[in-house]
């Protein structure tokens, strides 16, 4: 797919099923405030294989949406595929989860251990959101207090008390976060007393947060971040920013908690704590850990976690360390263990080519243009000229109608992007896949 393919340009199927589905499902899969879509067409799968997506129209796609993260090690991957396979043929996708267990969960929770910095001890979930909800119960817990820091732009899932809300303007009284029309995560039927749970800071703003466990800190039981908010355009942690806050949250007895559901085992086999070089006393996973299939995790130290143990804290659920995404985590590491992690190397070539290829288009065409990101994921910023995005003060000359578009020619040029700038890489990306995106960029930016 080096070179140019003739595209079917009526997208018959596509247009007649998408119509069909916006009957069948109100408000599609999952909905937010603005339409998250390229188009508003959607595309009907045919097919899937290693970094390619083949739809019901013929139509061939080079795919760096990557199922807005999970899919690490490409579409239909053999040995992934073969597990799963191998686990149904056994056995049944799910046993419950408390008589029967199998021989799997063992080798997997030797491997989470043994790569994740923070996984003195483990306990799966299913969804990032429940394991986000089981952390700060853990917390909470484990301090006897009751309030959670989190920062502006951080997402941690759909439930009450961390969807939506942004940071009060004023400063008075507690800083709680206030609701805003504006904000794509704002919805109505939110338990009002939800918003009193959790203070929202200015990201990478350290003085704010020592500021706030000044005044609250027998409060507050829990700071939870991204390490690398890739859902507010990566935006990258400042220097030495952790390495302070974990000191603060020692020194107020306060958990500090990384949320990685989407950079776990997507920029490292550890994490972005393992890249940063920070240790988290406690951090949720989701997406690539299980290549796909809906499987989460909390990992965390043994005082934490041990609340578990000994049943203080309550972790219930029939799909818990369920069989089949069990497999699925287990093929994964295995696929990116190959070579002592060599996967990861090439990923990172792979999207420097990119991300170089990109600027210099860019350039051409007299835009600005800040790719950043990690190893597995990069997002990028027309109108940002600094060298780093670290706030949002940062990207004051993001020019976010660029990004839909963006997104939308890219679509129509054969490359699928999150909608946002972001492009997810895959152990099946190839030099090929570089050459044909960098070819549909300069093609999409001839027309902007």
């Amino acid at each position: 797919m080096g070179t140019r393919k003739e595209r079917k340009t009526g997208n018959k199927i596509n247009f007649e099923l998408t119509k069909k589905l916006a009957m069948a499902y109100v408000g599609g899969h999952s909905n937010l405030k603005i339409d998250m879509s390229a188009t508003p067409m959607k595309i009907f799968v045919d097919r899937m294989k290693g970094a390619r997506v083949y739809d019901l129209d013929g139509n061939e796609y080079v795919d760096y949406m990557s199922a807005l993260g999970p899919i690490i090690v490409g579409h239909c991957h053999e040995h992934y595929v073969r597990s799963l396979k191998e686990c149904l043929d056994r056995m049944s996708p799910t046993i419950g989860s408390y008589v029967l267990a199998t021989e799997k969960e063992l080798a997997l929770a030797e491997k989470l251990k043994k790569h994740i910095p923070c996984a003195e001890e483990i306990k799966f979930a299913v969804t990032g959101s429940e394991a986000v909800q089981l952390a700060f119960r853990l917390a909470r817990a484990y301090t006897g207090k009751r309030h959670v820091i989190r920062f502006s732009g951080h997402y941690h899932g759909w439930f009450d008390n961390v969807i939506g809300m942004t940071m009060n303007p004023e400063g008075n009284g507690k800083p709680y976060g206030i609701e805003s029309e504006e904000d794509v995560f704002a919805t109505a039927g939110k338990d009002p007393e939800a918003v009193k749970q959790t203070f929202i800071l200015p990201w990478n703003d350290i003085d704010a947060v020592a500021d706030c466990l000044k005044r609250y800190g027998d409060q507050i039981a829990m700071v939870h971040c991204e390490p690398i908010v890739f859902n507010h355009h990566a935006l990258m942690p400042l220097p030495g920013f952790f390495e302070k806050l974990k000191v603060l949250c020692e020194q107020y007895n306060v958990v500090m908690s990384f949320d990685e559901v989407i950079t776990g085992f997507r920029c490292g086999l550890g994490g972005a704590q393992a890249k940063l070089g920070v240790t988290p006393h406690m951090a949720t996973f989701g997406k690539s850990m299980a290549g796909g299939m809906p499987v989460s995790l909390v990992a965390g130290t043994k005082e934490i976690m041990g609340l578990l143990g000994d049943r203080t804290v309550i972790g219930a659920g029939t799909f818990m360390g369920y069989p089949l995404g069990v497999a699925a985590c287990l093929a994964t590491i295995e696929i990116l263990e190959e070579n002592n992690g060599s996967v990861y190397d090439e990923m990172d070539r792979l999207q420097e080519r990119l991300t170089s290829g990109i600027r210099e288009i860019s350039k051409q065409k007299g835009i600005p243009m800040l790719c950043q990101g990690t190893t597995g994921g990069m997002t990028i910023l027309p109108g940002v000229e600094c060298r780093v995005a670290y706030t949002d003060a940062d990207l004051a000359t993001l020019d976010i109608p660029m990004i839909f578009t963006i997104a939308a020619l890219l679509q129509e040029e054969g490359v699928l992007t999150r909608v946002g700038g972001t492009f997810y890489m895959t152990t099946a990306h190839n030099d090929d896949d570089i050459d044909y995106t960098l070819a549909a960029f300069s093609r999409a930016m001839a027309k902007m």
